[in-house]
Formats: structure tokens, C-alpha cells, sequence
């Protein structure tokens, strides 16, 4: 009885992850859109990077 109830814990544990995974990603995703709509991935990656080098320069 209880290896059933761990069992049955560490299945609802996994789809929890699953899930809250899956929202972190489609947030962000939904995020990315909101704030760069007319940007092609690349040029956000490239305003990212470019970020982060004006950030390490000034530490």
C-alpha cells in the first residue's frame, strides 16, 4: 500500500513538472512576442548579446 502511494505521488509530481515547465516556456515565448513583435529572432538575439557585453564591461 504505501510503494502504491508513491508511486501514484511521484506520477502526479512528474505531470506537475511537466506542466509548470511547459508554462515557463510558453510565457517566455508569449513574453519575447509582446516586446520584440516586429523582430526576426536573430536581431533579438543579437540585442541579448549585445546586452550582456555592455553588462561585463561595466563590472
Amino acid at each position: 500500500m504505501n510503494k502504491g502511494f508513491l508511486f501514484i505521488g511521484a506520477i502526479i509530481f512528474a505531470i506537475y513538472l511537466y506542466l509548470m515547465f511547459t508554462n515557463i516556456y510558453l510565457a517566455h515565448k508569449k513574453q519575447k512576442e509582446n516586446h520584440y513583435p516586429n523582430l526576426s529572432k536573430k536581431e533579438i538575439f543579437d540585442a541579448y548579446e549585445k546586452q550582456d557585453n555592455d553588462d561585463s564591461k561595466k563590472s
